[in-house]
């Protein structure tokens, strides 16, 4: 899939939400997530529609030196309004529509602190392709440069620069189908790699790209090495990733959590058993080059109990 051919498939209506299928577990959301090396700030935030369910989805979280700010809330949906940038809001989190796949705004306040963030696409936006995963009917992607500030409780300012990711997905979403997943967004300087490699009964799947200024090239292979820490879940620490894009370019990256406490852990119990994802903001590491980026990776596990 080349540049123009991935961006052909986006039209600007898919930046707003779409019409839900009859599926109880059909989902639309918005996903951002950021680091700044200099000053070892990270997070992530998500707002998701459930709309079969009559919810949101409203999760934020900010890895700070010494400690993490956490949000989590499930307002009601009663009804979609033609105002996309009324629906990405509640009392403590919005996210605000600036230029449709170019420019967002984050905005989170708190008794704790205020964070403003704006997003600002450095590379072209990558279409995954219809029903590329179990896990989405469409899905969309973009690296981006992000800008900010942090005000703290006592009224430090901390500006914030960085680079970060955003993706978008709708569609029926079910995480127990899957044995285990690995998804990565990898920032360097001059390039990004983005990937999700499912794992469901006897098939794997893998989609994802590199991108740069020129455009985005798909991912031919990836193999990853994890190594697990010796916490009550061991979650993992560290991960080692090859990877091969359709042009044959080969990158071997090393992920590794930015602090003890960069990561969060979300389980949800099924019938049978239960899935628990990590999601964890790391520093890392090009071996071929020296070069050192940032990012995030995320592992999903399902657990079936007898």
């Amino acid at each position: 899939m080349n540049t123009k051919d991935s961006q052909s498939r986006l039209t600007e209506a898919d930046e707003l939400l779409h019409k839900p299928t009859s599926e109880s577990k059909w989902r639309e959301s918005y996903y951002f997530n950021w680091v700044d090396i200099q000053n070892e700030i990270s997070g992530f935030s998500t707002i998701g529609f459930v709309p079969n369910e009559k919810r949101r989805e409203f999760v934020f979280l900010l890895f700070l030196q010494g400690r993490n700010e956490v949000y989590y809330k499930e307002p009601p949906l009663l009804h979609y309004e033609d105002n996309i940038n009324s629906m990405l809001e509640d009392k403590k989190l919005s996210y605000k529509l600036i230029e449709p796949f170019k420019v967002w705004q984050i905005d989170y306040n708190s008794r704790k602190l205020k964070f403003k963030l704006t997003f600002e696409t450095r590379f072209p936006t990558y279409s995954f392709g219809i029903d590329s995963s179990a896990s989405w009917h469409q899905h969309f992607e973009a690296s981006g440069k992000i800008i900010g500030e942090l005000i703290l409780k006592d009224n430090k300012k901390i500006e914030i620069n960085g680079y970060g990711q955003r993706d978008k997905s709708w569609g029926y979403r079910d995480w127990h189908q899957f044995d285990k997943w690995y998804a990565g967004h990898f920032q360097f300087e001059g390039w990004s790699c983005t990937f999700r490699k499912d794992y469901f009964g006897n098939q794997i799947d893998l989609s994802g790209h590199t991108s740069n200024n020129e455009g985005n090239i798909p991912l031919s292979s990836l193999e990853i090495e994890t190594c697990n820490d010796d916490d009550q879940f061991n979650s993992p620490l560290a991960t080692t990733y090859f990877i091969t894009d359709k042009k044959d370019n080969s990158y071997t990256i090393k992920a590794e959590r930015i602090k003890k406490n960069s990561f969060i852990r979300f389980a949800r119990s099924f019938q049978g058993g239960y899935t628990e994802l990590f999601e964890q903001m790391v520093f890392m590491k090009n071996f071929d080059t020296g070069e050192i980026g940032s990012g995030m990776m995320e592992h999903l596990r399902t657990h079936h109990i007898e």
